[in-house]
């Protein structure tokens, strides 16, 4: 096996010297580090795709910034990411900014002095969009319009918001509420879906109100108090719209207070996270397409990385709908597994 010895006598240096190359701290002459890095690949020293990247400049490693790790829909996310990003030989470093500008600050900052090679941004804080084009790094927007110059990979959230207003509407609601609009800390795609799913179900001579969701850190206690919160304050709704993990406790909540679902009040859920194949009755969802999204950010990041122009400014993938039995739409007027585009069609 070779050893940092071997590589320094290879090269006519220190084997201090070859540490330093290896960790890029501490001055080293470029035709040093060069020789250095010539011995680390002839030899062998290190896998060939670590010394590669080390001369040219490249760390293999590629850092995702999302609000929480331990939110479903983000750990599906980044699990998926990370699987893609390995299998193409990077890395990922994973950067949880808890819905906080102070902690996505400190890790633009620490950023700009570490080697990473791109940065897929999908955190709901509102940093100038300025900060990040200054990084001059490659960089991609997952669910946040940073920049018209910096690439966009979202979910079709305007056809979201449209199916679950829709979905309602057939299963006979006339009094809905859904969990977040304009409240949220900063405006995304996905906000779309507020505002549409609104427009649709008003349209119709629904009664909409809105319920802010706040930042929770995936504290179930935190959704469980909104889902009591939310039946107190309005005892005669009759259809309810959010995110999973609102959508289960609201679930949870009416089953053990007495509350039929579907027959009293309908439940519809938005991500599509593995949460939802576990609830009981199951629960009629709007499915982002999680692995897809991984699968667009990770291209686009790695295209930028080899220097590639992206023509795709803006990457919109569809959603469907999956119903379960949370709701009463009629299944004869749709397809169980209905996509955006027909629900477009109908704008």
């Amino acid at each position: 096996m070779t050893t940092i010895q071997d590589v320094a006598k290879h090269a006519g240096v220190g084997a201090a010297t070859v540490s330093r190359v290896l960790s890029g701290n501490g001055y080293v002459k470029q035709t040093t580090r060069e020789r250095v890095m010539r011995s680390i690949e002839e030899l062998n020293y290190t896998p060939n795709e670590m010394a590669r990247n080390l001369f040219h400049g490249k760390s293999g490693i590629v850092a995702v910034i999302i609000p929480e790790l331990s939110h479903p829909f983000f750990s599906e996310m980044v699990s998926a990411i990370e699987v893609g990003l390995c299998n193409l030989g990077y890395q990922t470093m994973v950067c949880n900014t808890f819905y906080e500008k102070n902690y996505e600050l400190r890790y633009l900052e620490m950023l700009k002095r570490q080697r990473v090679d791109g940065i897929i941004f999908g955190a709901h804080t509102s940093l100038a969009a300025e900060m990040y084009q200054e990084l001059q790094r490659p960089v991609i927007g997952l669910d946040r319009r940073l920049a018209d110059t910096i690439p966009l990979v979202a979910a079709d959230h305007v056809a979201g918001g449209r199916m679950a207003a829709e979905e309602l509407i057939r299963s006979g609601c006339r009094n809905v509420v859904q969990f977040g609009e304009v409240e949220d800390s900063v405006i995304t795609p996905a906000s779309q879906r507020h505002f549409v799913f609104r427009k649709v179900v008003e349209a119709n001579g629904v009664t909409c109100s809105a319920y802010p969701k706040q930042p929770s850190y995936s504290a179930y206690n935190t959704y469980q108090e909104a889902a009591a919160r939310l039946f107190s304050e309005h005892p005669d709704v009759d259809g309810i719209f959010g995110t999973d993990l609102y959508a289960a406790a609201c679930l949870q909540y009416a089953l053990c207070h007495g509350i039929r679902v579907p027959e009293d009040v309908k439940i519809i859920a938005y991500d599509g996270t593995h949460i939802t194949r576990f609830l009981n009755p199951d629960m009629t969802t709007i499915c982002q397409p999680i692995q897809e999204l991984a699968d667009e950010s990770v291209r686009l990041i790695t295209e930028l990385i080899k220097g590639n122009t992206i023509h795709e400014k803006e990457i919109i993938l569809p959603v469907r709908l999956r119903r379960g039995n949370t709701t009463t739409g009629n299944a004869a007027a749709e397809s169980t597994e209905t996509d955006s585009t027909a629900a477009l069609l109908q704008q």
